[in-house]
C-alpha cells in the first residue's frame, strides 16, 4: 500500500502515467500543470505547494489602496447620506420639486389652505406625476449606480487582514511603522481566503462608471478619497490578475478540490423602487386621513341628525372597542362595528318604534291608487325587521360560547407561539366582516327604497288631485301630528341614515 502511494506522488510530479490515479488526482495534476504555464506563476510555488510571499504583497498594494474607502464605510452617517445622494443624482428638477409637495409635512401645510377634495386630487396628480417622471430608466439607473458602490464596498470590506497575515503573523491592522515581511504560506492555507476574495471582486469591471461612483462619494466625503488615476490603476490591475484565473488555481489546488467554484456575490439591491413606493405609500397615506378626516366629520354631522345622543354601541361583541384587541396585535379588526351598531340602533329606536307607526297609518288604513307602490313598500318594511336577528346571530357568534367566538379565543392564546394563527384568525375576521357588511348593504338597500317611497308621499299629500293614496284626510285625522310633517321628519332620517351607512360602509 505504502509502495502504491510513493508510485503515484512519483508518476504526479514526474508526468509519469496517470492509469494508477483517481479522478481527482487527475484533475489536480492538471490544475498544477495550469499554474506552472500561468502568466502569474509567480504567484505559486509548484514544488513546495504554496502562495508566494509576491501573492502576499500584491494583496497588501490592494489593501493600502482601498484602506481609505474602509474608513468610509465606518461611517454610519456618511454611508446613509451615499445612498440618498445616489438617489437624487437621478433626479431633475421637475421629480424633486414634485417629491417636495408630496412631503407629509408639506401636506399638512396645504390642508390649512386646501379642500379636502382639492388637496386628494392635487396629491394624487403628483403621485401619477411622481411614477411617470422616475421612470424604469430612472430607476434602473439608480439601481445599477447603487449595485456599484456595493461592490465597492464588497471589495473594500473583504478581508485582507487575515489574508495578509497568513504571509506575515506578525501584521497588524492600522498604521504603517514598516512594511510587513512576507513569507510564503501553504496553499491550504489560503485556499478559502482566495475563494472569498474571488466572490467579492467579479462585480468590479474596469469599464463601469467608476468615475461617477467617486465622485458621488467625494461629495459624502467632503474630500478625495482615493485619486481616480490611482483607483483606475488598481482595477486595471486587480481585472488582469482575477481574468487570469491564477487565484481561482490556488484556490483550487489548495483545497484539493480541482473543481471548486467561485460564484461571484454581484450585489442587486433595488433602493430606487423601494423609495418610489416608499413615497408613494406616504402619500396615498395622507390621501387616507385626509379621506378619513373628511369621512368623520360627515358621519358626525349626520349622527347628529338621526339620533339624540345615548349610547351608540348597542351590541356586545362586534363592537369598536373590542375591535382593537386584534387590532393592536396587527390582526384584521372588526371593520363595520362602527355601521352594525348604529344600524341596530336604528332599528330598535326609529324603525321599530316612529317609522313603525308611520307605516301602520300608511300601509293598513292608506287607499293606494296602485297595489304594486304598497306592496314594495311593506317588503322592504318588513325585510327591514328580519335584520335584528340577522344582527343578534353575528354578534352572539362572538361571545365565548359561539361558534366564532370560540375559535377566536382559542386562537388568541397560541399566537405567540405559533405564527400560523395569525391567518387563521384573519380568516375568520374576514368572513364576519362580509357578513356584517352584507347586513349593512342590505339595510342600505332596503332603506333607499323606503327613502323613494316617503318623498314620493310627501309630493302626493300636497297635489290637490293626490295619485298614490287617494285617503290622505282620513290618515290625517288618526296621525299625532300633521302627516306631511311625520313623513318628511322619517324621509329626512331615513335619508341621512342611508348616506351613514354608506360611509361606514366603505
Amino acid at each position: 500500500m505504502a509502495e502504491d502511494i510513493v508510485g503515484k506522488v512519483i508518476n504526479f510530479f514526474s508526468g509519469d502515467s496517470t492509469e494508477n490515479l483517481s479522478d481527482k488526482e487527475i484533475v489536480l495534476r492538471q490544475r498544477l500543470k495550469e499554474l506552472s504555464e500561468n502568466k502569474y506563476s509567480k504567484f505559486f510555488r509548484v514544488k513546495t505547494d504554496e502562495a508566494d510571499l509576491t501573492l502576499g504583497q500584491f494583496f497588501y498594494s490592494l489593501y493600502k489602496m482601498i484602506l481609505p474607502i474602509r474608513a468610509f464605510m465606518k461611517d454610519l452617517a456618511k454611508t446613509t447620506r451615499l445612498r440618498q445622494v445616489v438617489l437624487e443624482s437621478f433626479m431633475d428638477a421637475s421629480i424633486i420639486e414634485t417629491v417636495k409637495r408630496l412631503n407629509p409635512a408639506a401636506i399638512e401645510e396645504r390642508i390649512k389652505t386646501t379642500s379636502p377634495d382639492d388637496l386628494t386630487a392635487q396629491i394624487q396628480q403628483d403621485i401619477d406625476r411622481l411614477t411617470l417622471e422616475f421612470n424604469s430608466n430612472r430607476i434602473n439607473g439608480v439601481n445599477n449606480c447603487y449595485n456599484l458602490v456595493m461592490s465597492l464596498f464588497q471589495l473594500a470590506n473583504y478581508d485582507y487582514p487575515t489574508l495578509i497575515k497568513k504571509f506575515d503573523p506578525n501584521f497588524t491592522e492600522g498604521p504603517y511603522g514598516a512594511d510587513p515581511k512576507f513569507v510564503p504560506a501553504k496553499s491550504g492555507h489560503v485556499a478559502n481566503d482566495l475563494a472569498e476574495f474571488l466572490a467579492v471582486s467579479q462585480g468590479i469591471t474596469p469599464d463601469s462608471d467608476w468615475k461617477t461612483i467617486l465622485k458621488l462619494i467625494r461629495i459624502c466625503a467632503g474630500e478625495d478619497i482615493i485619486a481616480e488615476n490611482q483607483f483606475a490603476q488598481l482595477l486595471v490591475g486587480l481585472r488582469d490578475v482575477v481574468s487570469s484565473r491564477i487565484l481561482h488555481l490556488i484556490a483550487q489546488y489548495g483545497s484539493k478540490n480541482p473543481v471548486l467554484t467561485c460564484r461571484g456575490r454581484i450585489p442587486n439591491e433595488h433602493i430606487a423602487d423601494a423609495w418610489l413606493e416608499a413615497r408613494t405609500i406616504k402619500a396615498n397615506d395622507c390621501i387616507n386621513r385626509i379621506n378619513t378626516t373628511e369621512k368623520n366629520k360627515q358621519i358626525s354631522a349626520l349622527l347628529s341628525q338621526i339620533f339624540f345622543g345615548g349610547d351608540l354601541e348597542r351590541l356586545d361583541f362586534y363592537t369598536v372597542s373590542r375591535s382593537e384587541h386584534y387590532t393592536k396585535r396587527d390582526l384584521t379588526g372588526f371593520t363595520y362595528a362602527e355601521g352594525l351598531n348604529y344600524l341596530s340602533v336604528f332599528l330598535s329606536e326609529y324603525v321599530g318604534k316612529d317609522i313603525n307607526d308611520l307605516m301602520d297609518i300608511l300601509l293598513i288604513r292608506g287607499q293606494w291608487t296602485n297595489n304594486s307602490h304598497s306592496k314594495e313598500l311593506s317588503e322592504v318594511f318588513h325585510l327591514m325587521h328580519t335584520l335584528p336577528d340577522e344582527i343578534s346571530q353575528l354578534d352572539s357568534s362572538l361571545s365565548d360560547d359561539g361558534v366564532n367566538g370560540s375559535r377566536l379565543k382559542a386562537s388568541m392564546l397560541r399566537i405567540d407561539r405559533d405564527t400560523t394563527q395569525i391567518r387563521y384568525i384573519n380568516t375568520i375576521m374576514d368572513s364576519i366582516n362580509a357578513a356584517a357588511l352584507e347586513i349593512l348593504e342590505n339595510a342600505t338597500q332596503h332603506l333607499s327604497i323606503m327613502d323613494k317611497h316617503l318623498k314620493n308621499l310627501s309630493d302626493d299629500t300636497q297635489k290637490k288631485h293626490p295619485e298614490l293614496i287617494i285617503n290622505w284626510k282620513e290618515l290625517n285625522s288618526v296621525s299625532k301630528k300633521p302627516l306631511l310633517q311625520e313623513i318628511a321628519e322619517n324621509s329626512m332620517r331615513v335619508n341621512c341614515f342611508v348616506q351613514l351607512m354608506r360611509l361606514c360602509s366603505q
